[in-house]
């Protein structure tokens, strides 16, 4: 299911449709049965081929980056928000933040297929990469 901003997908569907595969994106992949999640900036080319495809993949562009981190400033200088890289990052992921991730993904894609506004839309991806960048600072704050 996508916008034009972000788009959140089974990862056998986004292997399967090859207009979802843009490395124009920032990516966070999560599995239903990981212990990480990964972290690829826009630019960066990502080999999906190797993960099995139960899991999910959270897309969007420069202007939700952009604009995400204007909602949150706090995040602009921290952790994975500010790690502007060509290289993808791990983040460590407790079986906890899994569910709640993925029960996350499933309440965007819902409000995605209903339909919802924008801004409602944008409370669930906010959530999700607010819980990445935590995910990410806890690791790297100890």
């Amino acid at each position: 299911m996508s916008l034009n901003f972000l788009s959140i997908n089974r990862l056998d569907e986004y292997k399967r449709d090859a207009k979802l595969q843009s490395t124009i994106s920032f990516r966070l992949m999560w599995l239903d049965e990981g212990e990480s999640m990964v972290f690829v900036p826009s630019g960066v080319s990502f080999d999906l081929d190797i993960y099995p495809s139960t899991g999910w993949i959270f897309s969007f562009n420069e202007l939700f980056y952009r604009d995400f981190l204007d909602r949150y400033p706090q995040d602009y200088n921290c952790a994975l928000m500010a790690k502007r890289s060509s290289d993808y990052v791990f983040i460590p992921l407790a079986v906890k933040l899994r569910m709640e991730m993925s029960e996350l993904a499933d309440l965007l894609v819902r409000a995605l297929k209903e339909g919802q506004s924008e801004l409602f839309l944008q409370a669930y991806a906010d959530l999700i990469l607010l819980n990445a960048n935590q995910a990410y600072v806890g690791i790297h704050s100890k």
